[in-house]
């Protein structure tokens, strides 16, 4: 059964007794190979605990992500399994209904409800962005002050399957929050807007990677074609008029391991050495067993939000990207660390240090 938010299957076929073949397939093709599922196990007569043997095969792809399991959709563990021809088998017991998805559900509803919780508990405001293509809403976080000039941007879930890179930014933004409320000099000099799901037609529909419209959000940047970018577009012309600027964006995902996407430092961008010292900064605070990777480039032309910041607003922008099978308890800890150091790097960058002045460049 696939009757809840995130579910995603394309056939079910029962080998034997005891034991089925799941498969999924991407929402379209040509697609970033991140193959996701997320399922219902329930049985028809509850209550005699059943084993069960689950085959999933995605088409065309092999098997990114450790099966999880859930009795009640909320709480997730991991199972041990096998891979045999590019497909995953692993066990389940069920007495009456199980859950199995490729990592855990972050769903529509689980936003919402964070959103409401950050806004009634810290002193950012619930702002609503605009609707996506089918029509849902995305709403955000935002902390305004009307002599604060230096405005940061927090988006994520521009791909719907990279869930731990949705836990690094609640994680993020709950730190931010808090440095909102107590650090004074932070509260009194920088505006924030927080986008945590800009896809969530893609999280409803268990897409692997694109809108409903088939489109890869983080190659819709400068293009805008789809809603969901084009909103976010129009929430930046409104907020930075006049002597309002953008000086830092940040953009989470999830990939195979832990990688900060950074900008090169002779790049067209201020201050140049921002994102470096704020990632040496993580390095120095974070727990041994988290390795700070930056991978410093360019993908002109190509849609991604950083390059679009980078080349529009002429500062830095990080693609912020946590591995498949990071412990859950060191996103968290990584999420606060990264968080707390930004706030300290930004605080001691002058604000006339954003400015980026062209090599050459004329002054009057």
């Amino acid at each position: 059964m696939t009757d809840f938010e995130g579910g995603k299957l394309s056939s079910c076929e029962q080998l034997t007794e005891n034991h089925f073949l799941l498969t999924t397939d991407a929402e379209d093709w040509p697609i970033n190979r991140s193959p996701w599922y997320a399922f219902k196990v329930k049985l028809k007569k509850p209550g005699k605990p059943q084993k069960l043997k689950l085959t999933v095969a995605a088409v065309d792809a092999r098997s990114r992500y450790i099966p999880k399991i859930s009795d009640d959709g909320d709480k997730w563990r991991e199972t041990s399994f096998t891979v045999q021809d590019a497909k995953l088998n692993f066990d389940i017991e069920v007495s009456d209904q199980v859950y199995v998805a490729a990592q855990e559900i972050i769903d529509n509803a689980d936003y919402q409800t964070w959103i409401e919780k950050i806004s009634a508990s810290s002193s950012f405001g619930q702002v609503s962005i605009g609707e996506s293509s089918q029509g849902r809403k995305i709403d955000g976080l935002i902390y305004q002050q009307p002599n604060n000039k230096e405005w940061i941007l927090i988006i994520g879930r521009q791909h719907p399957p990279e869930v731990t890179g949705a836990m690094a930014l609640l994680s993020f933004v709950e730190e931010i929050a808090g440095q909102v409320s107590n650090n004074a000099n932070f509260a009194s000099r920088f505006n924030i807007l927080v986008i945590p799901n800009l896809n969530p037609d893609g999280v409803a529909e268990g897409n692997w990677r694109h809108n409903v419209n088939g489109i890869d959000l983080n190659r819709d940047w400068g293009k805008f074609t789809q809603k969901e970018t084009q909103i976010v577009q129009q929430k930046l012309e409104q907020l930075l008029t006049e002597d309002q600027r953008l000086v830092f964006a940040l953009d989470f995902h999830s990939t195979q391991q832990d990688i900060f996407y950074t900008m090169p430092t002779d790049y067209h961008i201020a201050p140049q050495e921002l994102v470096n010292n704020w990632l040496a900064k993580v390095k120095e605070h974070s727990l041994s067993s988290f390795v700070v990777r930056p991978k410093p480039g360019t993908s002109p032309g190509r849609g991604v939000f950083k390059q679009y910041i980078a080349d529009t607003y002429h500062v830095q922008a990080v693609t912020f990207e946590i591995g498949d099978n990071t412990q859950r308890d060191l996103i968290e800890h990584v999420g606060v660390v990264s968080a707390h150091t930004l706030v300290d790097i930004l605080l001691k960058t002058p604000s006339q240090a954003f400015i980026y002045t062209a090599p050459n460049a004329e002054t009057k």
